[in-house]
């Protein structure tokens, strides 16, 4: 309470002598000498002043300049002056003031003197960036007991007390510097630098078919901020090269300490050094498993260094990976982290939360966890370097996995290192996010595998918690992404055979204006249950959330989501690309598949959840939903309406042109059903959005009839098919929702196992569905994926 009183007094003492005029927006309060603090301050923003964009003379980024940011402040009558700091919002978001105080997290630092003066210009910020800022009042006495608090920190959810501005985008600049090989044992790599306009024009245009006038379109954008050199006629893109003076190779943040020839750190290039518009060096001096940073200007166009540099690239320069790491079980028996003794559980947030950065491990390590036992994270850890993470194969043997928490132990520390009363959780993040000072790079990862673990946050709240008043729902995930994250690169994602519990508000989800690119996403035999509802209408994130941000991102260019079991987990949609109207590239193609799963109650919380909620599709994509098996279930006396909706697709861009395979999708309910009468909405068949629509029949690797959900013969209730499938609670409410509204059997192990009547039914012969449930021991059936 003493914190909010705080900030409401020095509010109110900031604004409260304000001017009525629109045009002024300088407050005043009593003079300094009557306090023995100065009072806090406050940048001009929506939230203290309600005008939204409207305000002529608020806190924002000046747009016809891209990256300069006006700040504006209400004055403070008899004080010496301002201090006013600033960064990129990802090292300044906790609120914490050591990260306020950390060089490495500010961009700048500098005082204002003239008391009068309450609006600073600060041009040459980093395009596309997200910065914070703070602002104190200074006193006259140069105490520093007696300075104001600063304004800005907040404290990561009071938005009231955090200050920010995103810069618009750079325009259009060429990429020119790429790297050609690795010595066999790290210690080079060859860096080319390709001065050509044209190959710059080509390379910035191959993801769509230019047209000429594109070519050209691009070759004055980039003659605009570019100074060129010409081999032959004046104003020829096919001839001109970009001035290039400057290189600079660096350790990368990841790995500070790397090594390197110091002569790369500042080379100057000369114009002898190319051929035929094409430079190449041999950077030496590296070591294995770090990476570096590499940037080339032009420091004769007499522009900031944001304007100098053309492109920058972040290569890892990887050593082999040496044999699997055990992680050995141990339990810190003092461990601060609430929650961590009582459940037995050992940290991993050092070993794989520092992966990333640490140079005597390289990418594609294999870390092994003790079957039986358990682990946590406490901190999110950055995927930004690829590895595999599996219980111990000999284990495995023995029918024992690895449970990893993410998080969900215990409460949460807040900045003062006080303990709070929020959950603390994390969850996997794709990527990272920039620091200061840092070229804005694309993140290579490699393979990301998960094997044979139970994830878990078992203190997780639903909406069930939240409408009998123990909290709010946990926002949680597997695997998220920053919205301010690097560009990013994925070779692949694997998770194989693990199961999750209290994923309460989405799987797997990117965000975001970078460029984001999984090369491969493999979901195969996992069990997904009790992992309850974000929302009453059961929403949150879709299981699989893109985003629909950028043309060129692509998190489906080969997705297979197969032989997994998802037991009444409510969520937007299974697979979204945030209903996004976009123009993608050409080479931007979904390759969907999902095939032989069990989905058992999947969405059933309110209507048009679908399993496809991809409105618009780029041109040239591939979908497949073939032999699932489809479960609606529920005891006579409970009274949940069980919901379930099929495809929202409507749209295919670019080409115009899709395929897709439909066939051998299955149906079991808690009564007797026909077929295709099964979807409360968006059925496969329906002709309006959805694949049944009369202008995709051309597209239907299958029949008409194949869009249609069946029931075999005899068509089953669940109850006929598994020995146990209906939810245990059966006092569902609609008025009022529960913590156990949608709780899995106890033994799902069991409880879906398939009854020894049904082995000759058609679902069980032709292999539809998750074909675990038909085998003699369903829980090790995967062991060996």
């Amino acid at each position: 309470m003493k914190k909010i009183f705080l900030y409401t007094l020095t509010a109110v003492l900031a604004m409260g002598f304000a001017s009525c005029k629109d045009d002024e927006v300088m407050g005043v309060v009593n003079p300094a000498e009557e306090f023995d603090r100065m009072p806090m301050t406050m940048f001009r923003l929506n939230e203290n002043t309600d005008k939204g964009d409207n305000d002529p003379f608020g806190m924002r980024v000046i747009t016809e300049e891209r990256n300069t940011a006006m700040l504006v402040w209400y004055g403070v009558k008899g004080c010496a002056g301002y201090e006013i700091k600033y960064g990129l919002n990802a090292g300044l978001t906790s609120g914490r003031s050591e990260d306020w105080d950390n060089p490495d997290n500010l961009a700048d630092r500098f005082i204002i003197n003239d008391p009068e003066q309450l609006s600073v210009r600060i041009p040459n910020l980093e395009y596309g960036e997200a910065y914070r800022f703070a602002i104190r009042v200074l006193h006259p006495d140069g105490v520093e007991e007696h300075h104001s608090k600063w304004y800005g920190y907040g404290n990561g959810r009071e938005w009231a007390e955090q200050a920010g501005l995103t810069m618009e985008p750079r325009y259009d600049f060429p990429e020119l510097v790429s790297v050609k090989d690795i010595a066999p044992d790290c210690s080079y790599m060859t860096v080319v630098v390709n001065s050509n306009a044209q190959d710059a024009i080509d390379e910035a245009l191959k993801a769509s078919k230019p047209s000429e006038k594109d070519k050209d379109d691009l070759w004055e954008s980039y003659n605009e901020y570019f100074d060129m050199l010409q081999d032959g006629k004046q104003n020829d893109r096919r001839t001109a090269h970009f001035k290039v003076t400057k290189m600079v190779v660096t350790p990368a943040k990841d790995n500070p300490n790397a090594t390197i020839d110091s002569k790369w750190m500042d080379y100057n290039i000369q114009q002898t050094d190319f051929v035929n518009g094409v430079a190449e060096y041999k950077v030496s001096g590296l070591m294995p498993n770090a990476k570096y940073t590499i940037a080339v200007y032009d420091q004769d166009n007499n522009k900031h260094e944001v304007d100098q540099i053309y492109n920058s690239i972040l290569k890892p320069v990887y050593g082999k990976p040496g044999d699997p790491i055990l992680i050995e079980h141990k339990v810190i028996p003092n461990d601060h982290i609430p929650g961590a003794v009582e459940y037995n559980a050992c940290p991993l947030d050092t070993i794989i939360g520092q992966f990333a950065s640490d140079t005597n491990l390289a990418e594609g390590q294999v870390f092994q966890l003790e079957g039986g036992k358990a682990y946590y994270f406490y901190q999110n850890p950055d995927l930004a370097k690829g590895f595999t993470l599996e219980t111990r194969p000999e284990d495995v043997a023995q029918g024992k996995r690895a449970i990893v928490y993410l998080g969900g132990i215990g409460n949460r520390y807040d900045e003062y290192g006080n303990l709070t009363n929020e959950l603390g959780t994390c969850n996997f993040m794709f990527g990272r996010q920039k620091t200061s000072g840092e070229p804005d790079c694309l993140i290579e990862v490699g393979d990301l595998i998960f094997k044979n673990i139970d994830f878990d946050c078992p203190k997780a709240l639903n909406y069930g918690h939240q409408a009998q008043g123990e909290g709010s729902a946990t926002g949680n995930y597997f695997a998220n992404m920053y919205s301010n994250g690097m560009k990013v690169s994925i070779k692949s994602l694997q998770v194989l055979n693990c199961t999750f519990q209290r994923m309460v508000r989405g799987f797997i989800r990117v965000q975001g204006t970078k460029d984001k690119v999984f090369e491969k996403i493999l979901i195969k035999g996992n069990l997904f249950y009790n992992c309850g509802y974000y929302d009453n209408n059961g929403r949150g994130y879709a299981w699989i959330a893109g985003d629909g941000a950028r043309t060129t991102s692509n998190i489906y260019k080969d997705f297979e989501w197969s032989n997994n079991t998802m037991y009444d987990c409510p969520r937007t949609a299974m697979i979204s690309d945030n209903d996004k109207d976009i123009e993608y590239v050409s080479d931007v193609q979904w390759n969907i598949r999902i095939n032989n799963n069990t989905f058992i109650n999947y969405s059933t919380r309110s209507k048009d959840r679908a399993i496809f909620q991809t409105r618009y599709i780029p041109g040239g994509s591939h979908y497949e939903f073939r032999n699932n098996l489809l479960v609606v279930t529920k005891a006579d006396n409970d009274k949940r309406n069980v919901y379930m909706a099929g495809s929202d697709v409507r749209t295919i861009k670019g080409s115009g042109v899709m395929t897709f395979l439909v066939k051998d999708n299955y149906i079991a309910g808690s009564k007797t059903l026909t077929d295709d009468k099964f979807f409360e909405s968006y059925r496969f068949s329906l002709n309006k959005n959805s694949f049944g629509q009369t202008s995709w029949a051309k597209f239907n690797q299958g029949t008409t009839d194949d869009l249609k959900v069946k029931t075999g013969t005899p068509a089953l209730k669940a109850t006929e098919l598994f020995n146990d499938p209906n939810p245990p609670y059966t006092e569902h409410n609609t008025s009022k929702g529960h913590p156990r509204d949608h709780e899995a059997p106890a033994d799902i192990w069991n409880a879906l196992k398939y009854k020894s009547s049904a082995m000759g039914h058609e679902i069980v012969t032709k292999g539809i569905g998750d074909p675990r449930w038909a085998a003699g021991d369903p829980m090790h059936f995967y062991d060996n994926l």
